[in-house]
């Protein structure tokens, strides 16, 4: 088998982490995806908004932050952090939110295949630090774990809904 380079191994991580979202979001099918649950005093995010978040991190942290292309989709910041779910009819379409999803995704996997070890060496460009580290390398690792963290919410989400 012929030698992987980094951004090959990391792109695959990616690839596959995407994937199980995408199963998960077939379970979400036929749901009220604006729908949010409460436990305690706690309100947690809809299915929309995580949706919609997902698309605005791996933009924010594989493609800003890399000086990848600018995808110019206005609607991601409704969607980021800190933000909560806007009312519906301020909300994009979710088919444009699923097409924006698999865009930034391609896109985002199209361009980190074209940086080399050293560029990822380099600082992000969207001033993030994680410990001490700036690196664009980090923050695809951690665009890895947040989307690994949502996709979480999703299959519980999911289990709310009483999907199994």
């Amino acid at each position: 088998m012929a030698q992987r380079n980094e951004t090959d191994v990391l792109c695959e991580v990616i690839d596959n982490t995407r994937e199980l979202t995408l199963y998960y979001l077939t379970k979400l099918k036929g749901v009220d995806i604006f729908k949010t649950f409460t436990a305690g005093n706690q309100t947690f995010n809809s299915a929309f908004w995580i949706i919609c978040h997902m698309a605005w991190a791996q933009d924010f942290m594989l493609l800003k932050a890399s000086a990848g292309p600018d995808l110019k989709i206005d609607w991601l910041k409704k969607f980021s952090i800190g933000t909560t779910l806007p009312p519906r009819e301020e909300c994009p379409p979710i088919q444009d939110v699923l097409e924006a999803l698999q865009l930034i995704h391609l896109k985002a996997v199209t361009h980190l295949r074209t940086l080399t070890g050293d560029e990822l060496d380099g600082p992000n460009h969207i001033n993030l630090t994680f410990g001490t580290d700036q690196s664009i390398r980090k923050c695809i690792h951690h665009c890895i774990r947040h989307e690994g963290v949502h996709m979480g919410h999703l299959s519980w989400l999911a289990k709310m809904h009483g999907v199994k």
